[in-house]
């Protein structure tokens, strides 16, 4: 089938980017750093002369669509570098354009590329969606603002959501950029289709509320019917979304940081810092706010703690680091230390090798009971692909979706159903399963009550079961186990696992066997010492 290329540069393109652009469809599989993935897919590449550039390839549409843009419409490519020049020439930041280029097969659209200079604002407004609003008054302000002179210049983008709107704060003020521009209307924007583009986005009631005012300050309109028609079109938007995939946020739209808080997050580390930035990460894009995390540290390095004090500074919930010096493996006590300071009267276990998913927290909150224990699995990654998962594709939760993960090398496995199952299913795999509602240190959670009873984890125990053995001791106690493997979902980032003996193992097994024979409640060797 018969094939040919053509390619669009900007005005004033230079050689090395030319050939570069040309060289594409040959080169584009073995270079640059992948920084999205999924229908289309993103690529960032450095040229020897430091030229960092960005290049978006769109996937080869179905034979009706291809005849629609070869014939009647634009290709999305092209769409976004016309689009990018208008946005430009209005004084509407958005990436440089520097050049499109479409591939044809048989005189019909096969891919397309769009190629523009990599922007450097590092952040969007999924942060938003993730937190209280307390101390950023000033970029949803100015946001608000931009959005009004977007609006009253004659654009409106189509898909304003979080990851399509980048910012940066500096000495000059807050700097807004617009990315993934191939959906743009042109045209008056009236104050009421104005305040409905926002619906894309998510967060607090406080950030709408403010967001409301602000643009209808900035339009010259009413702020509560503003206000009124934004949520009316969020209502609207949600409620279509909701039917074909989980909702990225609670339906209350969560909890602000700093409120009340509800749970604590105890998370065992020891010397893996690469790995507890991407867990930590995690907690940042939880749904419900009302936890704080504590750090059980079993006698980790410098790079642990620098990590620590530094995400203090990055992340909206409370964190502590809980520390004590290496000697051997002394997970057991490290979490003792951990449960006496927490300041809620419920605690959620996980490791610091475990990603969760956004709703984690919020599902673990929602399912616990009085005389019951929350069990949990985790979804194990292999190791390439555990170094493959960046920030972003944690806080924008695709790396929970299936499709990304195989894409990325995730092999085909029944245990993929754990990322997928919601609603009747989730419920419905929850009761079929086989595995028992055992305490699981990766993912379990329960009252501090019933943990202090228990006197927490038997500190003589090394690796191999000492969580199981807690948990025996709860059931011991009436506390019964609930299955929520596939509810709360987490992902468990592959490492080497030096610590684990044959000689700890059996230890632990025959003191398993001893507290499922005596019905051993409460051992003398957990937070309080006898």
């Amino acid at each position: 089938m018969a094939s040919s290329i053509n390619v669009t540069f900007a005005p004033g393109a230079d050689d090395r980017v030319r050939r570069f652009v040309q060289s594409l469809p040959e080169s584009f599989e073995r270079g640059g750093r992948v920084i999205y993935r999924q229908r289309n897919e993103i690529r960032v590449f450095d040229l020897p002369d430091g030229h960092r550039i960005n290049v978006k390839r769109y996937r080869v549409p179905g034979l009706l669509l291809r005849i629609i843009y070869t014939l009647l419409r634009a290709p999305k490519a092209r769409r976004a570098y016309d689009y990018a020049l208008r946005l430009r020439g209005a004084g509407i930041e958005t990436p440089a354009p520097l050049a499109y280029l479409i591939e044809r097969r048989g005189g019909l659209l096969a891919r397309s590329y769009f190629v523009s200079e990599q922007v450097d604002h590092d952040r969007n407004f999924y942060e938003f969606g993730r937190g209280g609003i307390g101390g950023r008054e000033e970029i949803l302000r100015a946001f608000a603002c931009f959005t009004a002179r977007v609006h009253e210049t004659g654009f409106l983008h189509a898909d304003y959501s979080p990851g399509n709107i980048l910012f940066r704060k500096d000495d000059e003020g807050v700097r807004f950029c617009l990315v993934d521009i191939n959906r743009m209307h042109f045209g008056a924007v009236s104050a009421r289709k104005g305040c409905e583009n926002f619906a894309r986005l998510w967060g607090s009631d406080r950030m709408f509320g403010l967001l409301s005012e602000a643009y209808a300050e900035a339009r010259g309109t009413d702020a509560a019917q503003c206000e009124a028609w934004m949520r009316a079109a969020r209502h609207r938007f949600w409620r279509r979304y909701a039917r074909k995939r989980p909702l990225p946020f609670a339906p209350d739209e969560g909890a602000a940081a700093g409120d009340q808080k509800a749970l604590s997050v105890i998370l065992s580390t020891y010397n893996q810092p690469e790995w507890l930035e991407k867990v930590l990460w995690g907690y940042e894009a939880q749904t419900d706010r009302r936890f704080e995390v504590l750090i059980a540290d079993d006698g980790s390095d410098e790079r642990t703690r620098s990590l620590i004090e530094r995400m203090k500074d990055e992340v909206t919930f409370p964190l502590k680091h809980v520390w004590q010096p290496h000697d051997g493996f002394r997970k057991c006590e490290i979490l003792n230390r951990a449960i006496t300071e927490a300041e809620t009267d419920y605690l959620l276990f996980s490791d610091g090798d475990c990603i969760p998913r956004r709703d984690f927290v919020a599902v673990h909150l929602a399912r616990r009971e009085p005389g019951r224990f929350l069990s949990g699995g985790y979804h194990k990654l292999p190791m390439e692909l555990s170094r493959t998962i960046t920030r972003d594709d944690i806080l924008s939760g695709r790396c929970f979706r299936v499709g990304w993960l195989k894409a990325h090398g995730m092999p085909r496995s029944f245990k993929n159903n754990k990322l997928a199952a919601f609603g009747l299913k989730e419920h419905l795999l929850n009761f079929l399963t086989t595995t028992r509602p055992t305490w699981n240190g990766h993912n379990a959670s329960g009252y501090l009550n019933d943990i202090v009873a228990a006197n927490g984890f038997d500190e003589r125990m090394h690796y191999g079961g000492q969580d199981r053995e807690f948990g025996e001791r709860l059931e011991n106690a009436g506390i019964r186990g609930r299955q929520i493997r596939y509810s709360a979902v987490c992902i468990h980032l592959d490492h080497p696992r030096g610590y684990k003996t044959r000689e700890s193992i059996l230890f632990n097994r025959a003191l398993r066997r001893e507290t499922r024979a005596k019905h051993v409640t409460r051992t003398p060797y957990g937070i309080v010492k006898k």
